[in-house]
């Protein structure tokens, strides 16, 4: 594994000034410390408990990572803090929002990229991911190729919405009363390489 550089924890004007004013012309919300790592980050398995592993999250508001972003497992950053930002390319397996701030470049996502409900943002610049599922979130990603999945109900220009969920995707993956994809059964077919579409489900079928 690479070897990775100690981050240092910093006041959230301090970490701004350092990234030439990346936080405060991205980040909507009042931050105090940050969590700043200066050049790439490499990290096995789920990105928090990772993080955790190197140096205490316990009142950090915000992750920085100046460079690369690596993650051998998942980016699910559900909580309301911390939030994340990224200055370079980031990969990983998912990359899963809820009530924070997340702010990254590019990036390459095996399996997904999920918002979760409308409490936070996620914004990203190109990604490549087979699947962008949205929940009602701030979800502001170009994922060119990618599947889109409106869990919510009112995005006509998604390939999937709450019309079409039920008789598109295998049973397993679906909340038949909520008419919406159940994102972690989704998640654990998509890792045992089993189909989540029925035979001959497909954007264009959806959206008609």
């Amino acid at each position: 594994m690479a070897e990775n550089s100690a981050p240092e924890r910093l006041s959230f004007a301090e970490a701004d000034a350092r990234l030439a004013q990346a936080l405060s012309s991205s980040f909507e919300g009042s931050y105090g410390s940050v969590l700043l790592f200066d050049g790439d980050l490499v990290l096995e398995g789920g990105f928090l408990d990772a993080v955790t592993k190197i140096a205490s999250l316990e009142d950090v508001d915000l992750v920085a990572i100046t460079g690369d972003l690596t993650v051998s497992g998942p980016i699910a950053l559900y909580g309301s803090l911390p939030g994340l930002h990224v200055g370079g390319t980031t990969r990983a397996e998912t990359l899963e929002g809820g009530d924070c701030e997340i702010y990254i470049q590019d990036g390459a996502f095996t399996h997904l990229v999920y918002g979760d409900y409308n409490n936070g943002i996620l914004e990203a610049r190109t990604v490549e991911t087979p699947w962008v599922i949205n929940y009602d979130h701030d979800l502001r990603v170009d994922a060119p190729g990618a599947r889109l999945v409106d869990n919510y109900g009112d995005d006509d220009d998604a390939d999937f919405g709450s019309r079409s969920i039920v008789e598109a995707f295998v049973a397993e993956v679906v909340d038949p009363e909520g008419e919406c994809i159940d994102v972690p059964e989704f998640l654990e077919r998509l890792r045992a390489g089993l189909p989540v579409l029925r035979p001959g489900a497909g954007g264009a079928v959806a959206r008609a």
